[in-house]
């Protein structure tokens, strides 16, 4: 059921209701991976997971937004995040515009919004940083799914993963922090 579902999600997104749980004794039974190479695009935007960089707890990974579709798209300021836990459920997190005091070490990501037009089969790209630092007892904050919209107001959709059928994996220790740079060339 939970693969029917993942099937019918469409361009990322994924859906409202959550799974109902495995009857007890159960064994998990994996996501089936996409069998097309691209996955569709119905809202004519796909926002798809890049490269990353790790150094002394510092992250950084980079995100592109794909227009798929076919009219221009506008965007001007940073894109809206929410970080989901391994159930779907939003982590108790705050993100930020810019590196938000996170580091100065990443390049470009206090840099002001620019407006900028993406044409079909272009790409925009952003990024988001946070520390891996584990301080207290409390448990550890750690996104394995995140929904992003372009702007404020935009229908959010799940970011795809840089390799399909595999999560994100975004542990803010106990930091609770992100921080997200403008969208750019």
């Amino acid at each position: 059921m939970l693969a029917a579902l993942a099937g019918l999600a469409g361009c990322g997104s994924r859906p409202d209701a959550l799974p109902l749980p495995a009857p007890a004794g159960a064994q998990a039974v994996p996501l089936a991976t996409p069998t097309s190479a691209e996955p569709s695009c119905a809202t004519g935007l796909q926002f798809v997971e890049g490269a990353g960089d790790a150094a002394m707890g510092l992250r950084v990974m980079s995100i592109e937004l794909v227009n798929c579709g076919t009219q221009p798209v506008e965007l001007n300021g940073y894109p809206q995040v929410k970080l989901l836990d391994e159930h779907w459920q939003p982590l108790d997190v705050e993100i930020v515009n810019g590196s938000g005091g996170i580091s100065s070490a990443a390049e470009g990501f206090d840099n002001p919004p620019q407006p900028i037009v993406v044409q079909p089969g272009e790409r925009a790209k952003t990024a988001f940083m946070w520390k891996n630092r584990h301080t207290t007892v409390d448990p550890r904050q750690v996104s394995t799914h995140v929904d992003i919209a372009a702007s404020p107001g935009a229908t959010f959709q799940s970011l795809l993963p840089a390799t399909p059928g595999r999560n994100l994996h975004i542990d803010l220790g106990s930091t609770g922090r992100l921080g997200v740079r403008a969208w750019h060339r």
